[in-house]
């Protein structure tokens, strides 16, 4: 059983926590968090949600999940990326590059990671991804949140923040406010 620690519109703390699986609380989010990779080339690393799942099978999408009751979302990000690629990262190699909130029933944390490996070097986690692929940004950013490919940020305000974002972290900016 899966547990997530309940925050309200403004993120702050409701003190509970809430079971995966049952609707969240009206006006209680729970906090998830997402990687975008990167290599120097300026490519994306997408991998494809299995089958097996029940939203959006076969899609591609940037690695992440929710964070457990407990953890922080540095850490979260940390075993999400391990659990979902078996890629380790340590968690200063982490960028923070935005916060999406009040994104249906959840607050979302966008991190960014520098990777150079093969989509080959990936472990994939069995019931979640099975593929992984590298993509040029521009290509990503034309079809990120169209049928197919999802979009770590929905709001069109936080896409092009995100994206923003992400063109100043591949010219090394790494801190964001």
């Amino acid at each position: 059983m899966e547990l997530w620690d309940l925050y309200d519109k403004d993120r702050r703390p409701l003190g509970r926590t809430h079971q995966r699986g049952l609707p969240v609380p009206p006006g209680a989010y729970h906090l998830a968090v997402i990687v975008v990779i990167l290599n120097p080339k300026g490519e994306v690393l997408l991998t494809r949600r299995a089958p097996e799942k029940d939203a959006c099978p076969g899609w591609w999408e940037n690695t992440g999940g929710s964070v457990l009751a407990g953890e922080t979302s540095l850490e979260a990000i940390t075993r999400e990326l391990r659990e979902e690629t078996g890629l380790a990262a340590r968690p200063e190699e982490f960028t923070l590059l935005l916060r999406e909130d009040c994104r249906t029933d959840a607050h979302f944390d966008i991190y960014a990671l520098t990777w150079e490996g093969a989509p080959e070097d990936i472990r994939f986690q069995a019931g979640e991804t099975d593929a992984a692929r590298w993509v040029p940004l521009a290509d990503w950013e034309a079809v990120a949140g169209t049928e197919g490919t999802l979009c770590p940020a929905r709001k069109e305000a936080y896409k092009q923040e995100l994206y923003r974002r992400i063109a100043l972290y591949l010219q090394g900016q790494r801190e964001f406010s």
